[in-house]
């Protein structure tokens, strides 16, 4: 399985491609708000700055030339946060890799997860995210915050400041 992160140049010339991935395997779990948050991604916060961070980050993992899984975030996660496994890629590690490529990228990461969701609340529990609040998502449905690699505020409640090797 191969991981990229993509660049502003590769973002610009595959995004339409991409979006369409979303929306075709994302089974209609996909906040609007994030897939308005992609589709409005300024391509220059994507560039890493000198310490491999950057401000946005876009994964996308892919076998045998296929993608297989794309993972985005802005701002930590608070400007938008989406992963999504195509279907006969599940259960093979591609989200636990492009989560923990997001969190590397970006230092931190927050998401937002619905209740019923039960594969995405084991993911991020797997990679040691934290549900540190509660709230009615964008649908009504009950829905967890977690958080994770909180690197500049280690001491405080729920959040963790390095990713395990």
């Amino acid at each position: 399985m191969d991981l990229l992160l993509l660049t502003p140049d590769i973002w610009r010339a595959e995004r339409r491609r991409l979006i369409g991935f979303v929306l075709r395997n994302g089974e209609k779990r996909i906040t609007t708000a994030s897939l308005h948050a992609l589709r409005d991604l300024d391509a220059a916060s994507l560039e890493a700055d000198g310490g491999g961070c950057s401000r946005a980050v876009i994964a996308v993992t892919k076998q045998n030339g296929m993608i297989t899984g794309l993972g985005f975030a802005s701002d930590g996660g608070d400007g938008g946060c989406l992963l999504v496994v195509r279907q006969g890629a599940r259960r093979l590690g591609v989200g636990t890799m492009l989560m923990k490529a997001m969190i590397g990228r970006l230092g931190r990461l927050s998401c937002h997860v619905a209740a019923d969701n039960v594969p995405s609340m084991a993911l991020c529990f797997r990679i040691g995210m934290k549900a540190v609040s509660i709230h009615k998502g964008p649908t009504g449905k009950s829905t967890l915050r977690f958080e994770r690699g909180m690197l500049h505020d280690a001491a405080r409640t729920g959040h963790i400041d390095t990713l395990p090797q």
